[in-house]
This record gives C-alpha cells, sequence and structure tokens, in this order.
C-alpha cells in the first residue's frame, strides 16, 4: 500500500515515510491478532448440541492488561513522533528560511506574494483586503509597491528552505503538498507559518484538502520546484515586469521631455524671425 504515495520530494518526508509505515504495519499486526482470537472464539465456543451456554463475569486482571498495553503504545509513539512532530509544526521552530513567501487561500484559487527586488513584504492591513489585494497590501508603504502577486501556478528553488505564511480571505481551507508530506490549515484572520524543503526539480500539485465549497474539486495549483538559476532568472523576469508598470509617469515624462524641448526651440526660433521682420520692415 505505501508504494502508492506520490513520490517523496522533501527531507522531511523520508522520516514522514517511515513513521507512517511504522504505524501502518502495528495496525497491521493488531489487526490480524484481534481477528485470529475472533476466529479461534468463534469455533471453540460455537453453539454445540448438549453444552449449554454459561455466564462469564470477566476478569479484571486482563481488562487492565488490555487498557494499560494499548495506553503504553499510544504514548509510546507519541513520544518517538514528537520530535519529528516539533520540526515539522511547532511555530516556534520555525527554520532559518532562504524564500519567504505569503499565500492565501480563497474560494476557490490560491494567491502568492513574494518581497520584491527590495526583499521587504510590505505592510498587510485587513481593512485593505479586497478581490484586488487579497493581502491587504498598505498602499502607503512603500516596501508594497513592488510586491509580486501570483495566482496557482508559481516557482520556488531546489536546495533551499521555504517558509511560507499561510491565511485565507474567507473560509478554511488547507495548503496540502503530497509529494512534500506537508498539510496545514489556511485560517481567516491568522497567519501560520509552514516550511519545508524540496531536493528534486518538478512540478508538484497544491490542493486544497479541506471541503470549502462547491468549487472545492478545482481549487487545486501547481508549484514549479527549480534550479536556483532557473529560479532567479524567473523572479527576475517577474520583477522587471513589476518595476516597469511602477514607473509609467516616469517613462511618460522621460519621452515627452524631449519633445517639449524641441517645442520650446521652434517657439524661440519663431520670435526671433518675427522680431528680425520687424526691424527689416522698420528699416
Amino acid at each position: 500500500m505505501l508504494d502508492y504515495f506520490p513520490e517523496n520530494v522533501s527531507s522531511v518526508g523520508i522520516e514522514h515515510d517511515e513513521l507512517f509505515a511504522l504505524i501502518y504495519y502495528i495496525c497491521v499486526g493488531i489487526f490480524v491478532l484481534v481477528n485470529v482470537v475472533l476466529l479461534v472464539f468463534l469455533i471453540k465456543y460455537r453453539r454445540k448440541k448438549g453444552v449449554r451456554a454459561y455466564h462469564f463475569h470477566g476478569d479484571n486482571l486482563v481488562e487492565f492488561v488490555w487498557t494499560l498495553l494499548p495506553t503504553v503504545l499510544f504514548a509510546g509513539l507519541g513520544f518517538y513522533s514528537d520530535d519529528l512532530w516539533t520540526r515539522m509544526k511547532y511555530q516556534d521552530k520555525v527554520p532559518q528560511a532562504d524564500v519567504e513567501i505569503d499565500v492565501m487561500g480563497q474560494q476557490f484559487l490560491w494567491h502568492i506574494r513574494y518581497p520584491g527586488p527590495d526583499g521587504v513584504f510590505g505592510d498587510k492591513i485587513p481593512a485593505e483586503m479586497s478581490s484586488s489585494n487579497p493581502f491587504g497590501i498598505d498602499p502607503k508603504d512603500p516596501n508594497g509597491k513592488d510586491d509580486l502577486v501570483v495566482q496557482n501556478t508559481f516557482n520556488l528553488p531546489i536546495n533551499k528552505m521555504i517558509v511560507v505564511h499561510l491565511s485565507s480571505v474567507d473560509v478554511l481551507h488547507s495548503f496540502f503538498l503530497p509529494n512534500f508530506r506537508i498539510k496545514n490549515d489556511a485560517v481567516p484572520g491568522l497567519w501560520i507559518d509552514v516550511w519545508f524543503d524540496c531536493f528534486k526539480a518538478g512540478k508538484y500539485e497544491l490542493a486544497c484538502a479541506e471541503l470549502c465549497g462547491s468549487g472545492h474539486y478545482a481549487m487545486r495549483g501547481v508549484v514549479n520546484m527549480q534550479s536556483e538559476e532557473d529560479y532567479n532568472t524567473w523572479l527576475q523576469g517577474k520583477y522587471d515586469a513589476v518595476t516597469a508598470s511602477l514607473q509609467p509617469e516616469n517613462s511618460t515624462a522621460e519621452v515627452a521631455s524631449p519633445a517639449a524641448e524641441s517645442t520650446e526651440a521652434a517657439e524661440e526660433e519663431i520670435v526671433v524671425e518675427e522680431s528680425v521682420t520687424e526691424e527689416e520692415a522698420a528699416h
């Protein structure tokens, strides 16, 4: 059954799969044991002619043992998996990020924000959130004017630690990367950190694993994991487009200024010609 898992491409996913396999085979063992005992009892204590059923009150020692064993088993698994769970989930254990992005879930798509060329996210103000500004980027904050926002399809570098700041616009969503063994709820009004790495380039699915409405089935994205060089090339292309869009007035001014200078020069020539004509007429 474990072979049906999507390919793992993250370092933490290796430990995750090993823990899953351990729990899986323990459950298989318990399932077989219980059903073998059940089968033995069905055969041994089946109805027989001439044998009268009798009442059996139970045994306190047996009941204590089968209560204690699951408790020890579950507590043991909890202690065994605590280190992995801490490194995957604890908000005070967020690793040093090589790349940081904001991800916002919305019925029925994903918004992804990168800090601009300045490397700084603009401030977020809930009152500014709208369909055109899902992150609520403060329009007065200069650090936010060059932030890059894309939808559903986005790029990240391999062999780097990625930290995602996760939230939701409307209802509960779930940020699920099956190949990375990462899944975390996106909660409206909260920003939750999620982190992962990837050691293999490729395109991987981003799904919503929380029933979030009638279009839930279509809430899918694609994360394109690239080499650092390819990622930087892609990001620079996006940054160039953002930078160009922020300078329409300057560009217009630069184009218009030579024309203005030509107009002024032409007006000066006309004034000079008129004054020359007046002098000739006077003579």
